[in-house]
């Protein structure tokens, strides 16, 4: 399975792998900010970045916009960012896996 496909899975659910937080681009700019939907609200600091944003959805597509964006767009757009979004930890997600017996 695609790793989009697992990640808006788990986003329906209100978490992330850290792993798919790493790979989602950073929306920079768009024709129409109001057609952007919010997912749910990130604070996060891992290895590599950190991660104090929102994930969104624009055009069928998921991507990060920081908190320096959002906040230079708020004069503009109202953000609706109540839901807060778990970040799975990639030891996290191990220590799950390995809890859970694989189909044969």
């Amino acid at each position: 399975m695609e790793w989009t496909t697992l990640m808006a899975r788990d986003l329906e659910q209100g978490k992330i792998r850290e792993l798919y937080l790493y790979k989602i681009p950073v929306l920079k700019t768009c024709d129409n900010w109001g057609a952007v939907k919010e997912v749910g609200k990130i604070d996060f600091k891992g290895k590599h970045a950190d991660y104090h944003g929102a994930i969104v959805k624009y055009a069928e597509k998921v991507y990060f916009i920081p908190d320096a964006r959002i906040d230079a767009l708020a004069p503009y757009r109202k953000w609706n960012l109540k839901t807060t979004i778990k970040v799975i930890t990639e030891e996290e997600h191990k220590k799950a896996q390995a809890g859970t017996p694989r189909k044969k």
